[in-house]
């Protein structure tokens, strides 16, 4: 058998497989290196809050002929806001972001709370790549089988246990994608892109933590933070 012709066989293979990918769950990951230095703190993270558009995440499902959501919740084992809120803790914790954070952390120094601006990736295939004749003209020109859009946008705000702001931060990753059955790209997980721009988001909030100095500075830590008492009347002692 020629490569052309067991190429030709893999074709419908692989559009197969693009859609039987689209009907798996979509779990949310963070994948960063360990952080090059620790934030001298003890972290309550709470729940972030979903801001996201509605029609960001409920749309058909990828690969049914035409547009779809990764994180549509038909596709979610939990409510987005919760699945991203534990990947940010694995990730702060494991690459050791702080001295210690947690959901219940007792006697903290700090609170993180954070909203989710945009979360998404859509997944949009051509209505035509159901008809089987199709398969030859897809292999001999290469055309794109799906197109991906994926924004995701973060904000997280540290506090005092009191609630007052200490720092507020933010990440972005936009990009888009077209893959034909050549690309490699074909064979990834789904929600691999939509991992990356979480990925990158994560980044940058991590980045700008680090370089805050009000953070890295352990002269803020919880016994600093008490309101100073009042200056007593000239004449008196303290």
């Amino acid at each position: 058998m020629s490569s052309w012709q067991r190429t030709m066989r893999a074709a419908p293979l692989a559009l197969f497989l693009l859609q039987l990918q689209a009907c798996s769950h979509y779990i949310p990951v963070v994948t960063l290196e360990e952080s090059p230095q620790t934030i001298p703190a003890r972290v309550q993270l709470q729940p972030l809050v979903d801001s996201s558009t509605a029609g960001s995440r409920h749309s058909p499902q990828a690969g049914s002929g035409g547009d779809g959501a990764i994180t549509d919740p038909a596709y979610l084992d939990e409510p987005l806001a919760e699945l991203v809120t534990r990947a940010i803790l694995k990730d702060f914790r494991t690459s050791g972001v702080f001295d210690a954070i947690g959901r219940n952390t007792s006697y903290p120094d700090l609170v993180l709370q954070g909203e989710i601006h945009r979360f998404q990736e859509r997944v949009r295939s051509p209505r035509w790549l159901a008809i089987p004749v199709m398969n030859l003209l897809i292999m001999l020109f290469a055309a794109p089988v799906e197109s991906h859009a994926v924004d995701v946008d973060l904000e997280l705000v540290l506090t005092y246990p009191d609630g007052t702001p200490l720092g507020q931060y933010s990440g972005r990753s936009q990009f888009t994608q077209k893959i034909s059955v050549y690309d490699p790209e074909v064979w990834n997980e789904e929600g691999h892109r939509l991992n990356l721009a979480f990925t990158e988001a994560v980044r940058q909030i991590r980045e700008q933590m680090l370089a805050d100095e009000k953070l890295m500075k352990a002269t803020w830590r919880a016994a600093t933070h008490k309101t100073p008492a009042p200056e007593p009347p000239p004449g008196m002692m303290r």
